[in-house]
């Protein structure tokens, strides 16, 4: 399992890096290499100080050190113990110049990951997008990416790393000292596999339900902080703040259980390296009992080995129950990649060169359109929208205005059917330079904290926005009597979050920010529905003086709004049920009329 998503992660995320990872691996192997000889080096040393004899009886100083063999004590000495710090030295600064590679590259990675999945979310089919709600991605962007790298890739390495430094200090260990170390080795193992056996499994367990609760945590967060102002207007307080209490709650419970769990284990180890001191010295000290200068190297050379065993044991604990956890966030992150279908999915951030004008008409043709592929709510739609026209959409709701709207578009394709703007089919190829010709006006802006130039020429580069358009867009709109007001003109900052502004001037920024691309084609989506009479009055009296250059789309269902449109679509049902005046339609239909009593458009 463990192998499996690692290969799916690295496979899936690990284009242009699997060399560098094998790179690591090497780094790794050289590191406990080098605590090898660094600690292999202890043992001459220490027999050299007292009792050099040892040494020279074994022929070492002949074969690998001859510079050693006529040297005095000290002299050799000093040579050895030079050479212990120097390849502990080099030991320490190779270690932490990997440590800065590797830290780099793992936060490279976790910020490419996250890029990678925005990426997506923010040029992925419209139609696919709204099937996952936004904390969804917000999760996937933050926690999923961020952990699957921290908790589990950079544990691997962790892991790899440490258990070359502990095999190789093995090696030595069994090399020099060969039944005690067996012996203890046997005893931490044995010792070791029970623990991980029983930590391992809660871990896991915990991990699932860290995973779980932190998604929870983020939606109640996110859709909390997002309606406020129902939440005040009900006086729901009580309830969504008890709701989000026991989520936190929740949340904190598995996450103290989590770190508490991650933290016992080295203590644990720490019990095991005494009694393998205990041991080794025990059976060391049987075997050499009328020597006391070996005995005195050997237990040097342990005590280097326990050092650096002691740490690197913790951390292999640490990375292993890490992994484990980590490896739930690799599973969620591996099969939102498989849902995303990222493998084939590509984007062109280059502009269509395939120009579409807009002189005439644009006709949609039997337009048929469904969210689940099976019932459609868009039914055989066709009209044609002339140059000049005031339409209004009009229907209750869930009669596809709002779907229709998103055909238009182009943030939805249509499953059949066609739209021509002046005898030109639209397409995938077209439809980005026919977008450029829209303007559009949601119901609710997205304002942000920042000047009004920035607010109007939203998704600009700061450097690239035209004021002179930006203040002709404020005129058009009638926000820039309330620019003038301020000192600062249109760099003026009076915004705090949405607030600020009254809905009117927010409809009115809205529109600005839709007319500073001095658009062809104007769509309001239900962008006067939450205004009083008289900014709607304000607001329709505004389209009606910007109807004598631009085509307007409006879905509405107030009577102002409805009585100024040059025609009017109802709709009932995903069908068009018949286009005309609002004066003709109140005529033909009784349900017409009941409609727009029900929407209160008097």
């Amino acid at each position: 399992m463990f192998i499996e998503n690692l290969k799916k992660f690295i496979n899936y995320y690990g284009e242009g890096r699997k060399l560098k990872l094998i790179g690591f691996s090497l780094l790794s192997l050289c590191a406990g290499l080098l605590e090898f000889i660094g600690i292999a080096l202890i043992y001459p040393f220490i027999l050299m100080i007292i009792n050099p004899s040892l040494l020279e009886n074994t022929g070492l100083f002949d074969k690998y050190l001859p510079i050693l063999n006529n040297s005095n004590t000290l002299k050799s000495s000093l040579i050895i113990g030079f050479c212990v710090l120097a390849v502990f030295i080099f030991k320490n600064i190779f270690i932490i110049f990997s440590l800065a590679m590797q830290t780099q590259f793992i936060s490279n990675w976790r910020r490419d990951l996250s890029k990678r999945f925005m990426e997506y979310y923010l040029w992925a089919p419209y139609d696919e997008m709204i099937k996952t709600p936004p904390s969804h991605k917000i999760y996937t962007i933050t926690t999923l990416c961020s952990q699957s790298v921290e908790l589990f890739m950079i544990r691997c390495l962790n892991l790899l790393t440490n258990t070359a430094v502990v095999g190789m200090i093995v090696l030595l260990l069994l090399w020099k000292f060969p039944i005690a170390a067996a012996a203890t080795i046997m005893f931490i193992s044995i010792c070791l596999s029970l623990q991980n056996k029983y930590f391992k499994k809660r871990a896991q367990e915990l991990s699932e339900k860290m995973v779980t609760s932190t998604k929870e945590y983020n939606e109640i967060l996110i859709s909390n902080t997002e309606n406020l102002k129902e939440i005040k207007i009900l006086s729901a307080e009580p309830y969504f703040t008890k709701e989000f209490d026991n989520i936190a709650d929740t949340s904190a419970v598995y996450y103290f259980q989590f770190n508490y769990f991650n933290a016992i284990p080295p203590y644990i180890v720490e019990i095991l390296i005494v009694c393998s001191l205990l041991i080794l010295g025990g059976i060391i000290s049987v075997q050499n009992i009328n020597n006391s200068a070996t005995i005195i190297a050997s237990f040097a050379v342990i005590a280097a080995s326990i050092f650096r065993i002691a740490p690197a044991l913790n951390r292999i604990q640490s990375s292993i129950i890490n992994i484990n956890a980590g490896r739930n966030y690799v599973i969620a992150l591996n099969q939102e990649y498989e849902k995303c279908n990222l493998k084939t999915f590509k984007y062109n951030k280059n502009i269509s060169k395939n120009r579409v004008d807009f002189f005439r008409k644009i006709e949609l043709k039997n337009i048929n359109y469904s969210y689940d592929g099976k019932t459609n709510v868009l039914k055989n739609i066709s009209f044609e929208i002339n140059k000049g026209d005031f339409i209004g959409i009009i229907g209750l709701s869930g009669a596809g205005k709002s779907t229709l709207a998103d055909i238009i578009l182009g943030l939805l394709t249509p499953h059949s059917g066609e739209i021509l703007v002046d005898n030109t089919k639209l397409n995938e190829n077209n439809f980005s330079e026919f977008r450029k010709l829209i303007g559009y006006v949601p119901q609710q802006i997205n304002v942000i904290e920042k000047s009004f130039k920035e607010n109007v020429a939203w998704g600009i580069d700061y450097e690239k926005i035209d004021e002179d358009g930006v203040i002709k867009a404020l005129k058009a709109s009638q926000l820039y009597d309330l620019v003038e007001k301020f000192d600062e003109g249109i760099n003026a900052k009076p915004f705090i979050g949405s607030t600020g502004l009254s809905q009117g001037q927010k409809q009115r920024l809205a529109i600005a920010r839709a007319l500073y691309r001095d658009p062809e084609l104007l769509i309001l989506d239900e962008a006067t529905s939450s205004l009083d009479v008289k900014v709607e009055n304000e607001i329709t009296s505004m389209l009606n003086n910007l109807k004598e250059n631009k085509t307007i789309i409006a879905i509405a269902h107030r009577l102002s709004t409805l009585k100024a449109c040059t025609k009017l679509i109802y709709m009932k049902d995903g069908k068009i049920v018949d286009i005309g005046t609002f004066e003709e339609l109140c005529g033909r239909y009784k349900d017409f009329e009941t409609l727009v009593k029900l929407s209160s458009i008097k």
